[in-house]
């Protein structure tokens, strides 16, 4: 919410003045002003908003307490059992895996955006 209120923030109001006297109503303005300057602080706030849907392992928690249940299939749940178990091989491979996953999306979403850019 932050970064969102700080990329509302830079947009100059008096661009909103200046379409509001060229006859601009509320929508054509958040189409046309609010959208495209928020385009730079896009790309934060996806990438950071995607980093963070990794971070579930909380709500699991506290849905299922201290260790997941068989039905939960989920990254905790293999992240569980191998540290359980100390397969130290199969965590450090999923942990890059998840790594590499994470960066070529960030990298996919850096690429989208620049091209709307250009």
């Amino acid at each position: 919410m932050v970064l969102w209120l700080s990329g509302l923030y830079g947009i100059p109001p008096e661009l909103y003045e200046s379409a509001q006297v060229d006859g601009a109503n509320r929508w054509q303005r958040f189409l046309y002003i609010t959208l495209p300057g928020l385009r730079p602080h896009l790309f934060t706030i996806t990438a950071l908003s995607l980093l963070n849907s990794f971070k579930v392992f909380r709500e699991a928690h506290l849905y299922m307490g201290g260790y997941p249940q068989k039905s939960i299939y989920m990254l905790q749940h293999l992240f569980n059992n191998w540290f359980v178990t100390l397969d130290i091989d199969k965590l450090c491979a999923a942990a890059s895996v998840m790594a590499a996953v994470v960066f070529a999306v960030i990298l996919l979403l850096q690429k989208t955006i620049d091209r709307e850019d250009a």
